[in-house]
């Protein structure tokens, strides 16, 4: 979900993006990575138990899905941080040493 907080003393819903099930955590940036087709949007990198979903919130009306990314061995993804620069992505899986070692 996101909220609107324009006016803290009454947020407002602004959006809802559900596509890809249940999202465990984002994180939403101002995007100035190297991608330029995405560049100035406002973007999320959310950690949805087995997959990375990313999605274009520039719109709070009509997010869109940039991509929908799993990897082996997933055990449960739990977060997902940029670099500085926004051309790396380090991804936290919570359970994968107790399943792969």
């Amino acid at each position: 979900h996101m909220v609107n907080i324009q006016d803290p003393t009454n947020p407002t819903n602004a959006g809802c993006f559900s596509a890809d099930g249940y999202t465990h955590d984002a994180q939403c940036v101002n995007y100035i990575g190297p991608d330029a087709d995405h560049q100035g949007e406002e973007i999320c990198f959310n950690s949805n138990e087995d997959t990375l979903t990313i999605v274009d919130v520039t719109n709070k009306a009509a997010p869109a899905q940039v991509s929908r990314t799993g990897y082996a061995n997933s055990a449960y993804t739990h977060q997902a941080w940029t670099d500085e620069t926004q051309t790396y992505l380090l991804l936290d899986d919570e359970l994968d040493e107790q399943s792969y070692g």
